[in-house]
């Protein structure tokens, strides 16, 4: 296949695997009432969920480069269809627990070799906004799909169905025409990675992964929570109003090429990071859907300019370690972040949201080094 068509691939398989990702979050009050289970223990499913992630990740990076990118996600998709048809036919809560171990191990593994192998291709083709803007279509879709089903009163489980047909399909390609080339380096060793990870622009630029993704599903996770529990609105306008969030998000995503090349990629991080914090404290304020559209807009363009600003600057050998440790410090930071929102919006969802103000104000900070950092290594 052309490095096209295998780009091309690569924004097809991040749509359907967000599909997924993202279908959990405006279903989590129709799970809660299904298997009589409070918001504090449903708060177990991100968390393992994005437990799963961070194994995957953390294990795999180790092993990615000398197993070779197609092999590795092979066995992504493998366990992917495995969590599906868990799901599909859970009958009780330790079900869906496994089922969303299951799909965090697959999507770790998937979006750490999809990225790795995306920052192989020519430069000229390289786009890490419409990457992410893959995630976010995919963001815009399942919601939409859920919103469908609670109104046609079927099965929350027939749209986990739906996506277990589609990604079967997916793998199907896979095997046939092989779009990711098993692309493979000498095996990195422990103490190798450790110097790596102890080098100041590797460990603040994971630092930021860590804080940023943590609060971004922590505020996604739980929105349909607080629109339903303390803004009132039904579970139906809650999963539109999700819908809403990806599209705006989805545009953000789209156009951070153009902000890189206006604000520059930390630019970008700086001034994205600062309306969110704005457009956090007026949605808690005046309690109105419109500034969470503001919010999704805000956390838009912060991932894949980070994303891009380090896989560019790095060497080839490592991007396959550095994404699997990018990707498991998000599980990390989701682990804690979104899971404390979970535990502390059981007594007041005003009270969860706020942490975000403290994540993003550390992200500021960690971005003014991490700058600092890049000047003195052009030194």
């Amino acid at each position: 296949m052309t490095e096209k068509n295998t780009r091309n691939f690569i924004y097809i398989s991040m749509i359907l695997f967000s599909m997924v990702m993202n279908t959990l979050a405006p279903l989590m009050t129709s799970i809660q009432e299904r298997f009589s289970v409070s918001i504090t223990i449903s708060s177990s499913l991100p968390f393992i969920s994005t437990f799963g992630t961070m194994i995957s990740n953390f294990i795999g990076s180790f092993f990615i480069a000398q197993i070779g990118y197609k092999s590795f996600l092979t066995g992504a998709f493998i366990i992917e269809i495995l969590g599906l048809v868990l799901f599909v036919t859970a009958i009780n809560f330790p079900m869906i627990v496994l089922s969303a171990f299951l799909l965090g191990v697959a999507t770790g593994a998937t979006f750490m070799t999809l990225t790795s192998a995306f920052s192989h291709l020519d430069r000229k083709i390289q786009n890490f906004g419409f990457l992410n803007a893959s995630f976010g279509i995919g963001g815009i879709i399942a919601p939409l799909l859920v919103s469908l089903f609670l109104v046609m009163k079927l099965d929350f489980r027939f749209v986990y169905f739906i996506h277990l047909i589609l990604i079967s399909l997916l793998f199907i390609f896979v095997l046939i025409y092989k779009p990711i080339q098993n692309i493979k380096y000498e095996a990195i060793k422990f103490k190798e990675a450790t110097g790596i990870i102890r080098k100041r622009f590797v460990y603040l630029s994971l630092l930021i992964f860590l804080f940023y993704s943590g609060s971004e599903i922590g505020i996604i996770t739980w929105s349909g929570n607080l629109f339903h529990d303390v803004f009132n609105y039904s579970k139906e306008f809650s999963s539109v109003i999700i819908s809403l969030f990806w599209v705006v998000f989805t545009f953000g995503r789209a156009i951070t090429e153009f902000l890189n090349r206006k604000l520059t990629e930390l630019g970008t991080i700086l001034y994205f990071s600062i309306s969110l914090i704005i457009s956090l404290a007026f949605l808690l304020i005046f309690q109105h859907f419109i500034f969470f559209l503001f919010v999704g807009f805000s956390l838009s363009a912060i991932f894949p300019s980070i994303q891009k600003y380090t896989n560019q600057n790095l060497p080839k050998r490592i991007l396959g370690m550095y994404n699997g440790l990018a990707f498991g410090s998000t599980g990390i930071g989701a682990m804690i972040i979104a899971t404390s929102m979970g535990v502390i919006g059981d007594i007041n969802f005003n009270i969860s949201y706020t942490i975000p103000f403290l994540t993003f104000t550390i992200i500021i900070f960690i971005t003014q080094k991490l700058g600092k950092e890049k000047l003195e290594s052009d030194k």
